[in-house]
Formats: C-alpha cells, sequence, structure tokens
C-alpha cells in the first residue's frame, strides 16, 4: 500500500474580481514510503499548491489524498493540525525559524505541540542538533546563524519529531553551494534511514539526487521519471562540519528503512501544556524587546492615567473632606436688627453664644452707614463696621497686625482692609499711623490682607466697640461663629435662643447644608469626572494597542504559518497572542503605576495636598494592565487564529 495516493486531486482558487484559476488538474500520483521525489516545473505551474495539499496546508477541491491508506481531506482543518504535528517535516526556503530565539527553541517547537514534556523535548531537539553538526550553537539566537546553518536548524527540527514524511520547498534556494550540498545531504541521510522525502525545486542539481522526479506544467503532471533504488550511503558527498556526516551513521549499523506503517494520530494525540504555552509565549515576549518596550509603554500610559486619576480622586476627596471640615460646614451666620424692644445686648451676645457647645469662636459685626475716611494724604467714601469680639477668628480674617497690638480692639483702633490702606497711603503699622471716620481719629491696628468669609473686608475698615455700643442707633448686626467640625446645624438651632431668648424669631440663623450631604455630592462629581476621563484613556490605550498589535502579527505572518505547519490549531495560536499580550498588560502595569504615583507626588505636593496611596492601587494597576494588554491583543488572536499556513509560509 503506498503511502501517499492522490486520486484524480484538483485545486481551484476563485476570486471576486476575476476568472477561478486552476492550480491542478487531475492529478493522480502513489509515493512509496522511502522514496525521494523531486517535483519540478515552471513557475505557476502547481508544485506549491502540491506541496500544500501533501503537507495539509491546503485542501482539494476534488478528488481523493489518502496518506498510509487514510482519506485525510475528510474533515480538513480540524484534524489537519493533528496529522502534521505527528506525521510531516517541513523544511522552508525562508527557514521559517523563531527569530531572535536560541536555536533550541525551533528545533523542539513541533514537539512542544505534540505535548512532548519539556525535559524529554530538549533531549530530543539537542540530540536533533547534533546529528547535524550544530549541538554548539543550540543557544545562539537563530538571527545570529548563517543561511545553511538555519537551515540545517530547519532539518534537525523535522529530526526531532521523528517525521516519517518530509516535505521541502525550495530548500537550497537561499544557501550559496556549499551549504547547499550539506543540506542536501543531510535530505539524503533522513531518506536512507527511511523517511519519504519531497522536494519542491528549481534546481537541476537538488533534482538530480532524487531517486524520482515528477513535472508539473498548468496544474497536471506530464511526466513521472524514475531514476534508481533506494540509495546507500556510498551515493552520498562528503560532509564537512557535520558533526555525524550521513556515512558514518550508515557504517555504525542505523537502519536505512523505516517502518511501512505511519501512525496518524487519533485519541493518541496531546495537547499542548500549558505552562508550556506560558513559557513559549514569554520566550516570545522577550524575543522582541523593542517591541515589547513599545506596547508595554503604550499600556502604561493608560495605567498611568487610570492610577493618577484614582489617586487623585483619593487625595482631592481628602481635601474636600479638609476643606469642610475646617471652613464651610463651620461657619454659621445669625442677622438681627439692633434697637428694637427686647434687642439682645450687643457686648454679651459673644460670650452667650461661645457658651454654646461646639462654638470655638463668635464675634458681632455692626454695619454702619457710609462715611468718610481719611489719612493725611488721601480720603475715601466707605461703610465702617464695628466689632464686638474676637473678629479675627470668627470672621477668619488674614491680618497683618501692628507689632504693638495684641487681643481684641480698643474702642480707639481699627483694622483696615490692605486695599484701602494702599488708597490712603497709610505708612507703616510701626509707626501707629492713625486715620479719621467722619472726624474721630482712630489708631490704625493692623491690616486686613484676607478673608475667605468677608472678602470685602480687604477695602472697608472694622472699628473697636465704643462703651454706648448697647445703645447704639438701630442698625443690622450680624453674628458669626466658627464651630467645631460637624457641630454647625446643632449651634444652629440654639443660636436663636442664645441671642434672644425673648424673641428667638426674630433672628434668622444662616448655617451650611448637611456637611454629609454637600460633601457626597462634591466627592461624587469629582469622583465621575475622574472616572470618565479615566475609561476615556483606556478606550484610547485599546485601541492603540490593538493597532499596534495587529501590525505585529502581520510582520509575523510567517512565524504563524509556520507554527501552524509543525500543528498548532486555531486556538492555540489565539492563546499565544492573548497571553504575549497579558504578559506586556502586566509589564505595563508595573510600568503605569510608577508612573502614576509619581505623577500623584508631583500634583498633591504642587497642590500643597497630602497624597494619599490607596494599597489598593497595586493590584489595581496590573489587573487593569492585564485588561488592557489582553484586551489590545483580542483582535490580533483573532486575525493570527484565522490566518491560512499557506498563504503566510510564501509571505
Amino acid at each position: 500500500m503506498p503511502q501517499i495516493h492522490l486520486n484524480h486531486v484538483s485545486r481551484t482558487y476563485s476570486s471576486a474580481r476575476g476568472p477561478a484559476v486552476v492550480a491542478l488538474r487531475d492529478v493522480s500520483l502513489e509515493i512509496e514510503q522511502g522514496e525521494f521525489v523531486a517535483i519540478v516545473g515552471p513557475s505557476g505551474g502547481g508544485k506549491t499548491t502540491l506541496m500544500n495539499i501533501l503537507g495539509l496546508l491546503d485542501e482539494p477541491t476534488s478528488g481523493e489524498y489518502l496518506l498510509d491508506g487514510q482519506a485525510v481531506n475528510v474533515g480538513g482543518p480540524r484534524n489537519a493540525p493533528q496529522l502534521r504535528a505527528r506525521t510531516i517535516g517541513f523544511i522552508f526556503q525562508a527557514f521559517h525559524l523563531l527569530p531572535a530565539r536560541p536555536a533550541v527553541d525551533s528545533v523542539e517547537l513541533g514537539l512542544l505541540y505534540r505535548g512532548v514534556p519539556r525535559a524529554r523535548r530538549r533531549a530530543r531537539a539537542q540530540e536533533a542538533l547534533l546529528s547535524v553538526g550544530l549541538a554548539e550553537r543550540a543557544a545562539d539566537s537563530t538571527s545570529q546563524l548563517s543561511g545553511g546553518q538555519r537551515q540545517r536548524v530547519a532539518i534537525a527540527r523535522a529530526i526531532a519529531g521523528d517525521a516519517k514524511l518530509i516535505l521541502a520547498d525550495e530548500p537550497t534556494g537561499n544557501l550559496d553551494s556549499e551549504n547547499a550540498e550539506r543540506v542536501l545531504d543531510e535530505l539524503q541521510r533522513l531518506n536512507v534511514k527511511g523517511s519519504t522525502v519531497i522536494v519542491v525545486t528549481h534546481s537541476s542539481e537538488v533534482a538530480s539526487r532524487a531517486q524520482r522526479i515528477v513535472r508539473l506544467a498548468d496544474g497536471a503532471v506530464v511526466s513521472d521519471q524514475w531514476r534508481g533504488r533506494p540509495l546507500t550511503s556510498d551515493a552520498l558527498s562528503p560532509s564537512v562540519g557535520l558533526g555525524r556526516s550521513a556515512k558514518e551513521s550508515l557504517n555504525a549499523g542505523e537502519p536505512q528503512v523505516a517502518s511501512n506503517t505511519l501512525l496518524l494520530p487519533t485519541s493518541t494525540y496531546s495537547r499542548l501544556r500549558v505552562l508550556d504555552l506560558l513559557r513559549d509565549a514569554w520566550a516570545s515576549v522577550l524575543s522582541r524587546r523593542n517591541q515589547t518596550i513599545g506596547l508595554s509603554f503604550a499600556v502604561a500610559i493608560a495605567v498611568a492615567l487610570t492610577i493618577t486619576t484614582l489617586g487623585l480622586s483619593s487625595s482631592a476627596t481628602a481635601q474636600v473632606s479638609a476643606t469642610f471640615d475646617a471652613h464651610l460646614n463651620r461657619e454659621v451666620t445669625a442677622r438681627w436688627s439692633t434697637g428694637t424692644a427686647h434687642s439682645p445686648t450687643l457686648t454679651s451676645v459673644p460670650e452667650v453664644v461661645g457658651d454654646l457647645r461646639g462654638v470655638e469662636a463668635a464675634a458681632v459685626l455692626l454695619d454702619l452707614s457710609p462715611s468718610t475716611v481719611s489719612s493725611f494724604a488721601e480720603s475715601r467714601q466707605v461703610q465702617p463696621h464695628v466689632a464686638v469680639g474676637n473678629i479675627t477668628a470668627a470672621g477668619r480674617l488674614e491680618v497683618a497686625e501692628a507689632p504693638w497690638h495684641s487681643g481684641e480692639l480698643h474702642a480707639d483702633e481699627v483694622l483696615i482692609g490692605d486695599l484701602l490702606a494702599s488708597q490712603l497711603q497709610l505708612s507703616s503699622l510701626a509707626g501707629a499711623p492713625s486715620i479719621y471716620i467722619d472726624g474721630n481719629n482712630y489708631v490704625v491696628a493692623g491690616l486686613i490682607t484676607g478673608s475667605p468669609r468677608l472678602p470685602l473686608l480687604r477695602g472697608e475698615v472694622v472699628m473697636g466697640a465704643p462703651a454706648d455700643i448697647n445703645t447704639h442707633a438701630a442698625t443690622d448686626a450680624s453674628l458669626l461663629a466658627i464651630t467645631a467640625p460637624g457641630a454647625a446645624p446643632q449651634v444652629a438651632r440654639q443660636m436663636p435662643a442664645a441671642i434672644n431668648p425673648y424673641q428667638p424669631d426674630a433672628i434668622f440663623v444662616a448655617a451650611p447644608s448637611d456637611s454629609a450631604i454637600l460633601r457626597g455630592q462634591v466627592e461624587e462629581g469629582l469622583r465621575t469626572a475622574l472616572t470618565a476621563f479615566t475609561v476615556l484613556a483606556l478606550i484610547v490605550a485599546v485601541a492603540a494597542l490593538m493597532n499596534a498589535t495587529l501590525l505585529a502579527v502581520h510582520t509575523r505572518r510567517g512565524e504563524i504559518g509556520m507554527r501552524k505547519a509543525l500543528g498548532a490549531r486555531n486556538a492555540q495560536i489565539g492563546a499565544l497572542i492573548t497571553i504575549e499580550s497579558a504578559y506586556v498588560g502586566l509589564l505595563g502595569g508595573a510600568i503605569g503605576l510608577l508612573l502614576g504615583m509619581g505623577a500623584i507626588l508631583v500634583v498633591t505636593i504642587s497642590q500643597k495636598w497630602s497624597p494619599v496611596f490607596d494599597t489598593a492601587l497595586t493590584p489595581v494597576a496590573m489587573l487593569v494592565g492585564l485588561v488592557v494588554g489582553a484586551s489590545g491583543g483580542g483582535l490580533a488572536a483573532i486575525q493570527a487564529a484565522r490566518l491560512k499556513p499557506a498563504d503566510n509560509l510564501r509571505n
């Protein structure tokens, strides 16, 4: 029974842009186990298509392909990877080795997809490299090998897989004459040891080594010439530098004819081990350092933005809480008109309110009618105020006091706004300058340089309370109180009765909204804005990474086609690309975490905030990197899984 039997096989390629192309026409061919066959013919004659069908890289449009008596084109691509992994060894003109990885990795790749354990896989690969004279180059990168050495590595890959059918597509096309002779010697040695060797070639020198020459033209077999019996060791040309030459192998008593039956895998087919897949993906990532670094930084930017926004959200939230606690939710203001019946005694109000639980500072501020305020140089029409109590603390005033002054204002002292003092051209406070308010002289005890609560005071003047303040004409009075954090609502409820127990309804109190509710609204708005920014950054990062990964897959089409030729299934190729992207994502997550933490420090320090680093940011960074990496590689993984090996091996 022949090893290969093609029965009226045809292959037609359809095209939406033109007429269908017939690549093979009714080809019938039988090849016995152990033959050395050269397939020759003009370009476009169908040689490559025939090779692809024999190697299960393509399916015939019609006809039947039997391999060791079993129809292998039934079930198509589903069973093809299993058969290729166990049965067929490929040697390509373009070598198709794993770029920038040790030579031994390329040799053992076919065994990887057969599920061979790592130790046994490595041992067989080392032995195969020894057989082609490259044992000392096993750890060298394939990019450091010459063309002849690369092709011998490809042959070692077929040897390691113990392939009984070896398909060589122009195996000497990229080699000089010396290396071409060595490669042909290795192919003949494999043939003499029992493997069937089929070579597609344009070279008459290569064809002369074969026992049988099949010529194709226009997709049909035009001649099938038998040239002689199987080779012996004496037919091999001298080998230089091959370690164990073909003659030595044969003369040592190695068998020249292998079993006539190929074991086609069915239930015995072993699946790729998950740990081996992870190691292979990691080695692939390391072999593309520049690309990995570039993709990692694309992920790192997204992760850094995420960490920065999350970290700033926490820091800003803490700052909002501190601001609320320190300022807005601690201010309570009461207003009433003086000079009416049962009007409270102004001098006692700050003390009474100050005794309420939760009050830290209290002062009364009276609004007087606009008056002329003048110095020796200038005069201005402004509204003066009278203060009773600690107006500096209660009004949250920023005051530059005269060096000779301390405590509350006396009746003949004033605090003047710095803007008004500039207009009046006052001299230094150390000289105790004075101003006139409606002709009455007052000593300037300090400059009001700021007040978030009473900002208008920078252009006005505050006087100390005179002794007859309680008999002052009717005017508007305000009680300013600063409370402990969270005490404002309680103080606001108690304040009217404390100020005027006789007419508490005459006291109008302004208190902040519930601090928890208001603070929550501000924090929620801040989080929403930062979250939206983070999501946008992640979307942009995934899109950029997806585009970059698609371009990377395009440059790896030859490698992906080679992996499929060696037995990789579509799902395994997709998993490889996804895991590589996940590794890139994890690396980018680590880099992004450092960048994000640095950005948080820069922003918080520049804003004089207290930086907040949540311990959860570290796993979040790694998780975000993983998700961005895997998501960015998802489309590329799908595309890589769908690539057809026959098309990509040619590219």
